[in-house]
């Protein structure tokens, strides 16, 4: 039998059941390769253990005296050779929190590592997602106090919860392989659900990916034999050897790794089982717990009716006064899909769009409860996080016509601007203020020098004349009304300052296009659009001169991307939120997995049109920046 020639001229030439079997190949070993690659820091701390000394104690260290200190997983052993090498490693490395991986891990929580630790980041970014082995965490006292952490031992959710917290926290954090005599036995995914929850980790994405690797093996390989192709038993042979092109060469040394390997195809659905149907531990039921009581309170506020969270409407512009309106799009909730719907209205004279009725006060606190905090903190944290680039861009916008000494960003959430323009302007102090409690959690993490809690107009006056630079990224749209912020920034900056707007582009060709989908209309949040050039006017008005613009460089390339993702949560959103008007049905979780297994392949679509094709779409920019000095005068 020849074997077929893997060359792209062949490739395109071959029937399906063989093309087939040899993509589903490469793509096994490149991701295999990848996560290969993302171990490729992981070092070895060498603890003088050997199996001639005696075994030690299990239990963490919390000896009072001590610079550091450890929190553990329930069951972990860790010998004092090894808390002595950790020790002196993270001191030796100028670390605040030092993750233990132990040498012995099992496959399953290795390739977990591999999947979810961003090493090559992790050591200096605070903004990178916390991650780890579950196993156990050196950390320094005052960092455990700072993060409001005991020492001692945790359930493997409130560990992964808790690892999560310390890397936000601390300025530098590594892992480092420890020779761990031993480690808690259990089934390799005993906890696995609850420290994948722990860290933030959307667990059913994580078994999605994995059963979607899995099954295309196993079609490849039915394909390949169908067809007699020797390319369906390679890529199953591909799948098998993955763990061992992972971690072979690597200090980690899994105890279970040719098991592992060899029941490859046998074990991945077995441990999707154990993962899922894995009993809760004590922090996913007080998690639970959480969950009822939201839902209960929830389920009371929809018995009272959502109509009562909107304004009447109102006939004229907030902008100019003028009557003529048109309706710009209609959606429901595309964050949360809570019960409602919101209609946003253009000005067709100054093109002003507004929200029209306007949500009450109590209205805005009702939809925007668990989004940036509360059940929904976790998934904020990540996508605030994944906005560095932007931050970084922001900064450096200000940096080429100005060097602040102080800076002052409004509606700052947890504060991951002012830890991202630290690394250009590392002589500027960075305040936050916002209304959330989040502003002062960052704060204590560092990310800022003070928080404040609060409106910017009930707060202004004690910060009038501090501050070179005053930030609003992302703010105006989402305040009942920008004239009057844009009065308190101008009252409050210092004379000669800059301030510093982005927003998104009601102008944008492709917000016309996907109309509801899209999401800097952001139902119900955004409760102003303005337009590029009524902006600039209410800032000259106001005593400003506009030193730089940006738009296409303003441009944040996810256009596509979360229209899909928009598309998914209106059409099949989670049928378990806490928020759900009412208990999920069978038809919703259909629907949910239908939707799911569809969004796939049109986001790997999405990313690359908006990578590659957005970019030349005329006028296609979703926000803009502007930059303004105030008079000295």
């Amino acid at each position: 039998m020849s074997w077929p020639s893997p060359s792209l001229t062949a490739l395109l030439s071959m029937p399906l059941t063989t093309a087939f079997p040899l993509l589903v190949t490469g793509g096994v070993v490149a991701r295999a390769a990848w996560l290969r690659l993302r171990l490729a820091p992981l070092r070895r701390v060498s603890s003088g253990w050997s199996p001639e000394l005696p075994r030690p104690a299990a239990g963490p260290d919390i000896t009072s005296g001590e610079e550091f200190a450890l929190v553990a997983v329930d069951g972990a052993v860790v010998s004092g050779h090894v808390r002595r090498a950790a020790r002196g490693h993270a001191r030796g490395s100028g670390l605040q929190v030092l993750d233990l991986v132990p040498a012995n891990l099992p496959v399953e929580r290795a390739l977990d590592l591999a999947r979810h630790a961003d090493l090559r980041r992790h050591r200096t970014d605070p903004l990178t997602p916390g991650s780890g082995a579950g196993f156990a965490v050196l950390a320094t006292r005052e960092l455990l106090t700072r993060a409001n952490v005991r020492p001692g031992t945790l359930d493997p959710g409130a560990l992964g919860a808790v690892t999560a917290r310390l890397r936000q926290y601390a300025e530098r954090a590594g892992l480092a392989v420890v020779p761990c005599p031993a480690t808690p036995r259990r089934p390799a995914c005993r906890g696995r659900r609850a420290w994948l929850r722990g860290l933030g980790v959307p667990v059913p994405r994580t078994v999605a990916r994995s059963a979607a690797g899995w099954l295309a093996v196993l079609v490849a390989a039915w394909t390949g034999a169908w067809d007699g192709s020797p390319w369906g038993w390679v890529a199953l042979a591909a799948y098998c050897a993955a763990p061992y092109l992972v971690l072979a060469g690597t200090p980690l040394k899994p105890r279970d790794l040719h098991r592992a390997a060899l029941l490859r195809p046998l074990l991945t659905p077995w441990n999707w089982w154990q993962t899922l149907t894995d009993e809760l531990t004590p922090w996913e039921r007080r998690r639970a717990r959480r969950e009822q009581a939201a839902r209960d309170r929830y389920r009371e506020e929809y018995r009272l009716g959502v109509e009562r969270f909107l304004e009447p409407r109102r006939p004229d512009c907030p902008w100019c006064g003028s009557r003529s309106l048109t309706v710009q799009v209609t959606s429901g909730d595309v964050l949360q899909a809570k019960p409602g719907r919101f209609t946003l209205e253009r000005c067709g004279d100054c093109r002003h769009v507004f929200q029209n009725p306007r949500l009450t006060p109590e209205g805005m606190e009702f939809y925007y409860r668990d989004v940036y905090d509360g059940l929904g903190a976790e998934t904020a944290e990540r996508a605030l996080a994944a906005q560095r680039p932007f931050h970084a861009a922001r900064a450096a916008l200000v940096a080429a016509h100005a060097t602040p000494r102080t800076w002052l960003d409004v509606g700052t959430g947890l504060g991951h601007f002012g830890r991202v323009a630290r690394t250009v302007l590392p002589d500027t102090a960075f305040d936050g203020l916002d209304v959330g409690s989040g502003v002062r959690k960052g704060a204590r993490r560092g990310w800022l020098r003070h928080g404040y809690r609060g409106r910017f107009a009930d707060l202004a006056e004690g910060l009038a004349g501090r501050y070179d630079v005053i930030s609003m990224h992302h703010y105006l749209e989402h305040t009942p009304d920008p004239l009057a912020e844009l009065d308190v920034a101008a009252k409050t900056l210092r004379p000669g300052g800059h301030l510093l707007v982005e927003m998104p582009d009601p102008d944008s060709r492709l917000g016309r296009r996907l109309g509801r989908f899209w999401l800097p209309w952001m139902q119900p949040q955004h409760l102003h659009l303005v337009p590029i050039g009524n902006l600039e006017q209410a800032l000259e008005l106001r005593g400003f001169r506009i030193v730089t613009r940006q738009r296409r460089a303003a441009h944040q390339r996810y256009d596509l991307t979360l229209a899909v993702v928009v598309a998914l949560t209106t059409f099949a959103p989670p049928p378990d939120r806490p928020w759900a008007p009412g208990p999920p049905t069978g038809r919703d979780r259909l629907r949910r997995v239908v939707a799911l297994a569809a969004a796939g392949p049109l986001l790997a679509v999405a990313r690359l049109a908006d990578r590659v094709l957005v970019p030349l779409v005329p006028g296609a920019s979703n926000a803009y920046r502007v930059l303004a000095r105030k008079a000295e005068g």
